[in-house]
């Protein structure tokens, strides 16, 4: 199975638990394109994960990966 990449996002000054999914796809690049127009609209905080079809393993404290944007 392919990797499917899930991009996160989070607007200034909310919540962690309003993260929104912005955007997926197949293609890596297509996700870095997609996070600069997200910072135009707003958007601070990012966060990519990928998914392969198996469950996730949340013991994992690589699961999360959150990277601010300044």
């Amino acid at each position: 199975m392919k990797t499917e990449f899930i991009l996160y996002g989070l607007k200034l000054n909310e919540p962690d638990y309003l993260e929104s999914i912005i955007h997926t796809s197949f293609n890596r690049n297509e996700i870095d394109k997609v996070k600069t127009l997200a910072i135009k609209k707003g958007y601070v905080k990012f966060r990519v994960a990928t998914f392969n079809g198996e469950a996730p393993n949340f013991a994992d404290p690589k699961l999360i990966n959150v990277m601010e944007v300044k």
